[in-house]
């Protein structure tokens, strides 16, 4: 029942569809045919017009497509974080410039231009160590020459500046042998490098003299020449192992290292100067060798042991040449200090010269002998004496004890009398503000000894 009454409502559906159809076609058919033409073309402008729309769609879908990927290219990224940071660099907001090299870096690792310019930026700043960094990590990274070239050109220009406004240091010096290592303005950097040593040269002598950093940086300057084989370097080393001052206090503990760069220098340019100088310092190590085991002696309170020292032939041939005025290189006269601390070089007009330093100059001596080098004759007999005083015990002169052992020729007791005849003298003599007090034993250690105070 219920399928045959929708079939009846779908039939009243259709003959009422097919009316309508039917009246607008019969309308139709009584329009002019004018009329039913411009229909018609209208419609068919209405069907170009969406097609033509349509195809319109579809072109700028895909220009705009392409605009994004050609937007998004890597290359025209590049270039515009490059444009970028050159404007922000224009009007010195260099933050920002940097900032705009360094995305330029992450869409291209190995651009020589960013680094070149963010390099640029810092130097705006006065960041110079920023911008060394930066141009060294680029030439690493890209192996480009002109980096490499620019990054040892702000090395070279500040060293050049701490030259030119005296603020040069060691670290002036590596800068610039940092610059030659890369085989880099080698002229310019040359003429900065003898330049530079000669002023920190000339520092170092107008002022107390440090000589383990001369030492240092001797040393550096000869392991640089050997290192590189730079022809220039040779006359740098060898003016830099000369001190010119005309007295130098040597800690003895230095004597070996001296001589050591003066000998290193003079074999790449010999200087008359220089060759003395190192003659004077052997002259010091023989001496320091030939009082070596005395002072050891007399520091441990074995006085005795300086009566064989003093008639040793060593000793009387350095005794008789401040006597007789032929000593070389060791100044002094009459009464002459030896002393282990340190050593004083003198230099003038091309000779030079040493002398150790004496018990009241040395305020931390651990000890000094005198050699009596003065024309004193007993009974027609040269005397030959030596003084010994102890290490101070304190700053103060006071008190202070000395030691002096001779071998003369004196009136001596004998089995048949007194004769002339050598023996030993031993005399202690103990300074004290309020005067000096003296023991004197004679023909010590002789079976007639002898002793007196006064």
């Amino acid at each position: 029942m219920k399928n045959a009454e929708m079939e009846l409502k779908h039939r009243k559906k259709r003959k009422k569809k097919n009316n309508i159809k039917d009246k607008a076609t019969h309308r139709k058919r009584e329009l002019p045919l004018a009329e039913r033409k411009r229909r018609r073309k209208r419609a068919r402008k209405r069907v170009v017009f969406f097609e033509r729309l349509l195809v319109a769609c579809v072109i700028a879908a895909f220009l705009g497509g392409m605009g994004y990927f050609v937007w998004n290219i890597p290359s025209f990224r590049l270039t515009r974080q490059l444009d970028a940071g050159k404007e922000y660099t224009k009007k010195e907001a260099y933050d920002a410039a940097i900032k705009a090299y360094e995305n330029a870096l992450e869409i291209d690792s190995a651009s020589v231009e960013a680094y070149r310019c963010m390099a640029g930026a810092y130097l705006g700043m006065e960041d110079d160590s920023h911008a060394k960094q930066i141009l060294f990590d680029g030439w690493r990274s890209t192996q480009d020459e002109g980096l490499l070239q620019y990054y040892c050109t702000v090395l070279l220009n500040e060293a050049i500046a701490e030259i030119n406004s005296d603020r040069i240091s060691w670290e002036t010096v590596e800068k610039i042998e940092d610059v030659l290592e890369q085989n880099m303005l080698e002229a310019e950097a040359m003429e900065a490098m003898e330049t530079a040593c000669r002023r920190l040269k000339e520092q170092m002598e107008s002022a107390n003299l440090d000589f383990a950093s001369y030492q240092e940086m001797a040393n550096n300057l000869s392991d640089f020449y050997a290192s590189t084989g730079l022809e220039g370097m040779k006359k740098i080393v060898s003016e830099f192992g000369w001190l010119s001052m005309e007295e130098i206090e040597l800690p003895m503990e230095y004597v070996d290292v001296y001589l050591s760069i003066l000998e290193n220098a003079n074999s790449l340019g010999e200087m008359p100067e220089r060759s003395e100088m190192i003659a004077c310092l052997y002259k010091v190590k023989e001496i320091q060798a030939q009082f070596a085991d005395i002072f050891v002696q007399m520091d441990e309170g074995n006085y005795e042991a300086a009566k064989d020292f003093i008639v040793t032939d060593g000793y009387l041939q350095l005794r008789d040449a401040f006597i007789n005025g032929t000593m070389e290189y060791w100044e002094g006269s009459t009464y002459i200090p030896v002393s282990r601390e340190y050593v004083i070089l003198k230099q003038k007009d091309g000779k030079c010269s040493f002398e150790f330093p004496n018990y009241d100059a040395n305020e931390n001596t651990a000890g000094v002998l005198t050699v009596w080098g003065n024309a004193m004759t007993d009974n027609g007999v040269q005397r030959s004496s030596l003084t010994y005083e102890p290490a101070k015990e304190g700053e103060s002169y006071y008190p202070h004890t000395e030691y002096v052992i001779s071998y003369m020729c004196s009136n001596v007791q004998r089995a048949n009398g007194y004769v002339s005849d050598m023996n030993y003298h031993f005399e202690t003599r103990v300074h004290t503000e309020a005067g000096t007090s003296t023991t004197m034993i004679g023909d010590w250690g002789g079976p007639y000894q002898w002793q007196k105070t006064y």
